[in-house]
């Protein structure tokens, strides 16, 4: 419940949504010196962005395009802000450049990669490499899987999620006014002040309202969007899930990926391990146990965690935006003919790693 105190108060920002894109957005205001709302519908960092995985995984550098560059930029800036995010709220957020490794499983991709070599060469700025090496005796990768080799870059990192959010929560909480289990379900932004509706009756004005609160955010925007979009759907909700294991390692393992399986080293002897995309799903917080066969996949592919047990399992829904490109790129900008309303919804399995970046471009 809004207390009456702030129920009639004129806020400068309003933002829906207490995940990355959320809380970057109001740390961003915050310094800004703006007086700042923040309105999550259950708890920060319930939504996609409080899942396990943690991997921060640049698209290939060839074919170079705006898209990529962007992540780029976000991938190759956030040690610097995380690094000043951590000195503010003593809270570490599990990060490290820890990089990739990818298996080669036919001689047919060595012109392929030999490309991406040239595109990391030209588009990550002569300070990140990709490689094309041998498996060595401390690569955890199978190597029946890696017959020809392995597709190594020092550019990708991984983080932990939860971590992050609690860090931004520290630094965002008591600098404005937050408030959980405050779901907006209607906005009005006809005047010159935007006007949020909550399901409890409450109201919130502010000078402007940023929606981020991941795939629900669709709703709240069709129609203001929905017309642009040829009254088409502007975007839904894909699930995934994951898991955590104990297993223990030296922090300087980097991040297997193969295939749509990701395997994270985190430190603290913890891996995380997925992830699934289901486009048709009815519960997006409830994990199946007979969709596991991401994790068996994992295990095929480092084979050494085959007795590691499960200590924890994730499952949530990733925004999915069907406004442009294929539904990968990230959507922040003003709604046309609306100058109080913005969308900040986050690219398919890239915001951790852009959250810093795109917050700041609105």
């Amino acid at each position: 419940m809004i207390h009456k105190a702030h129920s009639g108060k004129i806020y400068d920002t309003a933002i829906i949504g207490g995940g990355i894109l959320g809380l970057w957005a109001a740390r961003h205001a915050i310094k800004r010196g703006e007086n700042v709302v923040l309105l999550e519908k259950r708890k920060i960092g319930a939504g996609a962005s409080g899942g396990f995985l943690g991997a921060l995984m640049p698209h290939m550098p060839d074919n170079w395009n705006a898209k990529k560059q962007f992540q780029f930029e976000g991938l190759d800036t956030l040690e610097g802000v995380i690094t000043e995010l951590e000195d503010e709220t003593s809270i570490s957020c599990g990060y490290r450049r820890c990089g990739r490794i990818m298996p080669v499983t036919n001689e047919k991709l060595f012109g392929q990669i030999e490309r991406r070599i040239k595109g990391a060469e030209e588009n990550w700025q002569r300070r990140y490499t990709m490689t094309l090496r041998q498996v060595q005796n401390n690569d955890l990768i199978n190597p029946d899987i890696a017959k020809f080799g392995i597709q190594d870059d020092t550019l990708s990192a991984r983080i932990n999620p939860r971590q992050y959010i609690a860090a931004l929560d520290a630094f965002v909480r008591p600098r404005c006014d937050l408030f959980e289990g405050a779901e907006v379900y209607f906005l009005n932004v006809q005047s010159a002040h935007g006007e949020l509706k909550l399901a409890n009756g409450d109201a919130i004005i502010a000078a402007r309202i940023i929606v981020a609160n991941g795939y629900e955010a669709y709703p709240l925007l069709q129609p203001f969007m929905g017309e642009a979009n040829d009254g088409k759907s502007i975007g839904r909700g894909v699930k995934g899930q994951a898991v955590l294991v104990d297993f223990a390692h030296n922090d300087d393992l980097p991040i297997v990926y193969h295939d749509g399986s990701y395997v994270v080293p985190h430190e603290g002897n913890r891996v995380a391990i997925g992830s699934t995309s289901e486009n048709d799903w009815q519960n997006g917080t409830s994990f199946d146990e007979e969709n596991m066969s991401f994790y068996e996949k994992a295990i095929e592919l480092v084979p050494a965690l085959k007795d590691a047990p499960i200590i924890g399992r994730w499952a949530g829904v990733r925004p999915r935006n069907t406004l442009e490109g294929r539904g990968t790129e990230p959507y922040f900008r003003m709604i046309e003919g609306h100058k109080n309303l913005i969308a900040l919804i986050g690219g398919f399995k890239i915001t951790l790693g852009i959250g810093h970046n795109a917050s700041n471009k609105i």
